[in-house]
Order: C-alpha cells, then structure tokens, then sequence
C-alpha cells in the first residue's frame, strides 16, 4: 500500500493524560463556580450572570469585568476591561488555525474555542491531525468543568449571601497575578507591570472608579516602546 507514513507526535509534545484532563475540567468548574458566586453577589440577576458565562466561558474577562465593578466602576468600563482582555484571543485563533486541517468550518468552530489552555497544547504537536486532536481534548476538559460550574454557581448565588465572608473577595487578585505571573519574569514583563501599576496609582484620584485599571494597559505600550528602542540600538 503507497503513501507516506503518518508522522508521529513531535517528541516532547505536551499531551492531555487522564490526570491532567481530570485536573482541567476540576479547576474550570471551581473557576465557574466562585465566578457565578460573585457575580451574583455584587447584583447581578441569576438568570443574566447563568446566560452571560455560558456565553463568555473566559474566566480571565470576567476576573477583569468583576475586577472593575469591585473596584466600584460602573457597567460600561467593567465591559471594556473584559473585552480588551479578550482581545489576546483573537492572536491565540490565528496562531491556531494555519495549523489545523483544511476545512472552513472546522477551522471557525476551533477559532471561536481558542483559549491559552487549549492553544498552549495544540500548537506543540507535530501534524495538523495531532493538533486539532489535542486542541479538542482539552477543550473537553475545560467545558467538561465549565458549564456545570457555571450551573452549581449560579445556584449557590442566591443562598450564600455576602462572599466576602468566605475569603472569595481575595480571588481575583490572587488569580490575576497568577495569569500575570510568568509574564513578570521577562523583562519586559516587569517594565510593563511597573509603569501600568505606577499608572493606576497616579490615576486613582482623579478619575472615575474602574478607569484607572484600563488606563494602566498603558504600561504596555510603554514596555513595547522601550524593547522597540533597545532592539534599534542594537541593530544601528
């Protein structure tokens, strides 16, 4: 029989084992939860939050849209800070798709699913079939947790009352500077977390509640002006 051999998965490539599948879906479903939880908590109707993270299942747009409201901002800019970080999203699905098999649908439905998790373990496989395949275990994993937590969640809103009782106020730093953590090892990490830190801080006075978190993206821009600089220096 003709025809190249399938190739094999790239050596090394990370794969979803049963233990790791189990841990994904474990900790999207308490993400859900204590995400529903809250939500409902600063006001949200139980119906809306139900429907909004079943629709949006992406805890980190959510950390930020809860970050602004807590922070005492009002609906619009908690919208805004969730959508800007959503917007990595967007660069996740295009390194993604080039690297799955022909298909237009296929290739829109993985788009529209391309989170870090999955994207993470995808693109590290070696063929077009390994990744899409990895891509979907994953998926799986994470929705597997997800949509039930999101269910459990909105359910325990409406009985447990004030969050802040249970220590549930403390996980939206606490999870933001986990995503953030390994981005502050690098420099440029650092430069960018320092300036947006330093403005927020200058901001917090004297603007509207929630604005001064959005602002603080400037500190990107200030980080990507300082490695544009130093690569010129170099390069001249």
């Amino acid at each position: 029989m003709s025809g190249e051999p399938t190739a094999a998965p790239q050596a090394g490539a990370p794969r979803l084992s049963i233990a790791d599948f189990a841990t994904m879906a474990i900790t999207f479903f308490s993400l859900a939860v204590t995400l529903q939880v809250v939500l409902i908590d600063i006001g949200t109707p139980p119906l809306r939050a139900f429907i909004a993270s079943s629709v949006i299942f992406s805890a980190t747009s959510q950390f930020a849209y809860l970050a602004v409201r807590e922070a005492g901002g009002g609906e619009w800019a908690a919208i805004i800070a969730g959508t800007i970080v959503a917007t990595r999203f967007g660069i996740l699905a295009v390194s993604l798709i080039p690297r799955l098999p022909a298909g237009g649908f296929r290739r829109v439905l993985a788009a529209v699913n391309a989170f870090d998790p999955n994207v993470a373990i995808a693109v590290q496989q070696a063929t077009p079939e390994h990744v899409e395949r990895e891509f979907w275990r994953t998926t799986g994993g994470m929705m597997i947790g997800w949509f039930p937590g999101v269910a459990v969640g909105t359910f325990l809103g409406d009985v447990l009352g004030d969050t802040s009782r249970l220590g549930l106020d403390a996980l939206f730093p606490a999870a933001l500077l986990a995503i953030i953590g390994n981005l502050l090892r690098t420099r440029d990490g650092r430069t960018a977390g320092m300036a947006g830190g330093l403005a927020c801080l200058v901001l917090l006075p004297i603007v509207p509640a929630g604005l001064p978190i959005i602002l603080s993206l400037s500190g990107v821009a200030v980080a990507v002006a300082l490695s544009t600089e130093q690569v010129g220096g170099r390069t001249s």
